[in-house]
């Protein structure tokens, strides 16, 4: 069975843009106070991107049970977006440490504030993955109930320690497609920002924090191992950082560093994934250009991309709960297998509404209210 033609990933964007455009009207997101415009657009592509490779990958796992692109195109479409989201980290919180050189960063407040921007959703999103779990396996025990407890208790802290199924359910990783894998890395990053920030900050932090940092990044490279790709990815949002700070491409040549920006884009391809470093670098140059501000002939300033932006952590846990529900608890997969490759794609374009709807409401009433909880806790230290 082939890959889905690449024609098939452009029209279920345009739905996605389309359903957010809608919303836009309805329900306006405040993005306005970013100072960091062209990346709140690039963030509206990464979302909905690693929704259309999962896409892909179900269309061979329906068909052969392969869980894997055969296509450099649509490889690229979630690896190079999870490298983004890895970019964007860093280098919003490098750069957050370089402007406050002269004032004293608040740790308690960064860790608060990345505690309430990431938990809530996420365990939204393992409970939904826990009751789809215990549905499929008719709500009995399979190993008993302290089996049951330390299997969760592997996801509620994001899977760091090790991945786990749900009651002994094997297809548990396909439920939410897989993506938590990135999320540890997220956590290595934000503890590692302690040390990182004797470089930039040229003073210890405070030793509370440095010894969580210190025991974080010890204890996660004894059960995780090293993989250099994915830092990389951390390491080009820190030279966006510095470069930034530098004005070294600001909009003056603004039509040639798109230009740029799109040579780029077109040459990941060759590559099957974003771990290759010539693609890696190519991915850096990307985006240290659009965090310097340049916009792609100003596509990245559009309100509707900035607000897929807005929702893409919640497009990210939930979109691959929405693929499972609709192909194994939904269609199955003895049905999905007659569909013809145009009848699978028309069901993922009837779904791409629900995922972007599904990702807003998780927005709008569980991401954003807890980040304006952490932003009272921390205004009244």
């Amino acid at each position: 069975m082939t890959n889905l033609n690449p024609l098939f990933a452009v029209i279920t964007f345009a739905i996605a843009f389309v359903t957010a455009y809608l919303i836009n009207l309805k329900f306006k997101i405040d993005n306005t106070s970013s100072r960091y415009e062209s990346i709140d657009g690039l963030r509206g592509f990464l979302g909905i991107n690693v929704f259309i490779q999962h896409s892909n990958l179900w269309y061979h796992f329906v068909y052969n049970q392969k869980w894997s692109n055969d296509s450099n195109f649509y490889a690229q479409l979630g690896s190079t977006s999870v490298a983004f989201f890895f970019m964007i980290s860093s280098f919003l919180f490098v750069s957050k440490l370089l402007n406050s050189k002269e004032n004293k960063f608040d740790w308690k407040a960064f860790f608060v504030s990345r505690i309430f921007r990431l938990v809530p959703m996420y365990y939204i999103s393992v409970i939904i993955i826990v009751l789809l779990a215990l549905t499929i396996t008719n709500w009995e025990l399979k190993g008993g109930l302290f089996k049951f407890l330390h299997d969760l208790f592997h996801w509620l802290t994001f899977t760091i320690i090790r991945d786990a199924t749900i009651n002994d359910f094997q297809l548990t990783y396909l439920i939410n497609a897989g993506v938590v894998w990135s999320l540890p890395y997220e956590w290595f990053f934000y503890f590692s920002l302690p040390l990182i920030s004797i470089i930039i900050l040229k003073r210890i932090p405070p030793v509370f924090y440095l010894l969580i940092s210190i025991g974080f990044i010890i204890g996660y490279f004894q059960v995780r191992g090293f993989y250099i790709e994915h830092f990389l990815s951390f390491a080009g949002g820190i030279i966006a950082a510095i470069v930034v700070r530098f004005k070294l491409f600001q909009n003056k040549f603004a039509v040639f560093y798109s230009i740029i920006i799109m040579v780029c884009l077109a040459l990941i391809p060759i590559y099957e994934d974003a771990s290759n470093r010539y693609c890696k670098f190519l991915i850096t140059v990307i985006f240290v250009l659009v965090a310097s501000g340049n916009t792609m002939f100003g596509i990245l300033k559009n309100s509707t991309l900035k607000l897929l932006g807005e929702i893409s952590y919640s497009t990210y846990l939930l979109h691959g709960i929405l693929l499972f529900s609709l192909f194994y608890l939904g269609i199955g997969f003895e049905k999905a297998k007659t569909f013809t490759p145009i009848e699978f794609s028309a069901i993922i374009f009837l779904l791409t509404p629900v995922v972007v709807l599904a990702s807003f409401v998780g927005y709008r009433y569980i991401e954003k209210p807890f980040m304006e909880i952490s932003k009272k806790i921390t205004s009244k230290e």
